[in-house]
C-alpha cells in the first residue's frame, strides 16, 4: 500500500479542529499531526508543506513537494480535506503559483473568504446591528465546512488576502491602477463593511487593510 494513503495514527480522544500557530514551526507542525487522525498521511504531508511555505514561500524544496502531491494525490485530498485546508491549498497557490494559476486562485480565496466575513457578521449581530463586544472578544463559531469565523481582534485574515490580492492585481499595470484608485476611494470610508469591522482589531497593520505600495 502506498505510505502516503495509509491513516495518520492516533486515538480519536486526541483530535483537534482549527488549533492556533505556534511561533515555533516544529511544535506548530508537531500539533497539527492532531487535525489529520484518521486521515491519509497525504493530508498531513500536505499541510506541514503549507506551514513551511506561509512562512517563506521561497523554500524551493517545499514547493516541489507541495506541488507534486496535489497534482499525484487531488482526487485523496478532495475526499479528506475539509474546505478550510482546501482553501489553505488555495492561498498556497496564490503565493507561489504561475500568474494565471494565482489569479485562479485568488478568486476562489475571494469568495471564500467573503462567504466566511458574512458569517462572521451575521454571528455578531444583535438587534440588526453589529454588537461591538461582541466583535472585541476572541470566538470561534463554527460556520462551514471546517472553518470558524474570522477572529477580528487577533486575527489577520483580511490582512494577508488583501497581501496576496495585491500581489495578483499588480501583474496587470492597467487594472492595478484601477485597483489603486479604488483602494484610494475606500479609505475611511465607514460604509465599507471591512473598514468597520478591521477598526475592532488590535493588530495595526489589520486596522487598515487597504494597504501596501500603491505607487
Amino acid at each position: 500500500m502506498d505510505p502516503l494513503l495509509e491513516p495518520v495514527p492516533g486515538n480519536e480522544s486526541e483530535i483537534a479542529h482549527n488549533l492556533n500557530r505556534h511561533k515555533d514551526i516544529s511544535v506548530n507542525i508537531k500539533n497539527l499531526r492532531r487535525e489529520f487522525i484518521g486521515k491519509p498521511q497525504v493530508c498531513y504531508k500536505v499541510a506541514s508543506h503549507i506551514v513551511h511555505l506561509r512562512r517563506n514561500p521561497e523554500l524551493h524544496r517545499h514547493q516541489y513537494e507541495f506541488n507534486r502531491l496535489i497534482e499525484e494525490y487531488m482526487d485523496v485530498l478532495l475526499e479528506h480535506l475539509d474546505v478550510r485546508w482546501l482553501l489553505s491549498i488555495c492561498d498556497t497557490l496564490v503565493d507561489i503559483g504561475d500568474p494565471h494559476r494565482s489569479a485562479v486562485a485568488m478568486n476562489i480565496v475571494q469568495c471564500v473568504n467573503g462567504t466566511n466575513l458574512h458569517l462572521t457578521i451575521i454571528a455578531n449581530v444583535e438587534n440588526g446591528n453589529l454588537d461591538s463586544a461582541k466583535l472585541r472578544k476572541e470566538r470561534k463559531i463554527k460556520t462551514w465546512g471546517g472553518m470558524i469565523t474570522a477572529d477580528i481582534p487577533n486575527g489577520d485574515m483580511i490582512y494577508n488576502m488583501m497581501t496576496r490580492l495585491n500581489c495578483v492585481v499588480k501583474e496587470d499595470e492597467l487594472l492595478n491602477k484601477i485597483w489603486c484608485e479604488i483602494k484610494r476611494r475606500g479609505r475611511g470610508e465607514g460604509n465599507v463593511v471591512m473598514n468597520h469591522l478591521c477598526a475592532y482589531s488590535t493588530i495595526e497593520h489589520q486596522r487598515e487593510y487597504f494597504h501596501e505600495n500603491d505607487k
